[in-house]
């Protein structure tokens, strides 16, 4: 898939849709299977029950009202926000809902994606939610490895983004992922492979995960059909997600791409021109940020790449 179909205007939402003032008696969607959905029960026991056609929109990380003494779900309470991505046949599709953090998934092999954070980054930042780096599988990395993830992790040394070497395997790293996740609707996201069941499993031992072995590669199978909530201690609760080859964020202006890179933003207050596009304009703050070496050159790469495909999108879409 090419960079020009990966980023996307924002799709308008669909259903029947609940006020937000009236979500503390909507029931949580942990996972949906068609035009069926699983929701909490107020004991904590997963209910089965079935959509209506007009609120065919609902995804895990929802909350929903039943018809009365039925198990119909009539409404979709307002969101906060909404995950989503490009599937393989250019349509539109929400991943999971109301997230206050998003874990991107990494494991050392075969390699550190950057691009794919790149994509994932500007699309957690626009939801608006916060960032977080997880890399996984962090006991089976040797020096050659580590070097090449310090110079991929050097690109982000300017951003409000915390990462932690974690091993679902050995249990390394997974206290400081419990403490970081405290308080707040979780979602690890990632190719698949990395470990993100694996992880949830680890930190929620009373799951049961379908967990997938190593392949011969070393790298893991895919394993997570389809996004699931899954409460935990503190106020908290954990979504594992279905793994993805690529990601495609859903935006469509100047001012949405600038959101996913806050460290150019903070250089770009000082440019001489309001709209400059850090491409050669006079007096350019942010190419003299990264002259200076106060700004890593990939990043600015990053955006010029990104910055040339939403200026490339049709208009009024």
């Amino acid at each position: 898939m090419t960079l020009q179909r990966r980023i996307r205007r924002r799709a308008p939402p669909q259903g029947a849709v609940a006020d937000q003032d009236t979500q503390r008696d909507a029931a949580r969607v942990i996972a949906r299977y068609g035009s069926e959905i699983d929701i909490l029960s107020g004991n904590g026991t997963p209910i089965r029950v079935q959509l209506r056609r007009r609120v065919d929109d609902v995804v895990c990380g929802d909350r929903v009202y039943c018809e009365e003494g039925t198990r119909i779900v009539a409404q979709r309470a307002e969101r906060k926000n909404q995950l989503t991505r490009r599937d393989n046949f250019d349509r539109h599709r929400t991943i999971a809902a109301n997230i206050d953090r998003v874990w991107v998934v990494v494991a050392p092999h075969p390699e550190i994606p950057r691009q794919l954070i790149d994509r994932f980054l500007i699309g957690i930042l626009n939801l608006p939610a916060h960032p977080g780096l997880v890399i996984n599988k962090y006991d089976v990395i040797d020096a050659p490895t580590e070097r090449a993830l310090e110079t991929v992790l050097a690109n982000y040394q300017n951003l409000d983004l915390p990462v932690l070497r974690v091993s679902a395997r050995t249990g390394v790293g997974l206290e400081a992922l419990r403490a970081a996740s405290a308080g707040g609707s979780n979602i690890l996201v990632g190719p698949s492979g990395v470990g993100k069941s694996s992880l949830i499993q680890a930190l929620l031992p009373q799951e049961n995960l379908r967990v997938g072995d190593l392949g011969t590669t070393g790298e893991g199978r895919h394993t997570t059909t389809t996004a699931r909530w899954y409460p935990a201690e503190g106020q908290a609760a954990w979504i594992d997600s279905p793994g993805v080859r690529d990601f495609s964020p859903e935006i469509g202006t100047v001012d949405e791409l600038a959101r996913g890179f806050p460290d150019l933003a903070e250089h770009a207050d000082h440019c001489r021109f309001r709209n400059c596009s850090h491409r050669a304009e006079p007096g350019c703050a942010v190419r003299a940020a990264v002259t200076r070496s106060a700004l890593p050159a990939a990043r600015l790469a990053a955006w010029l790449e990104f910055l040339s495909v939403v200026e490339d999108l049709p208009r009024g879409r």
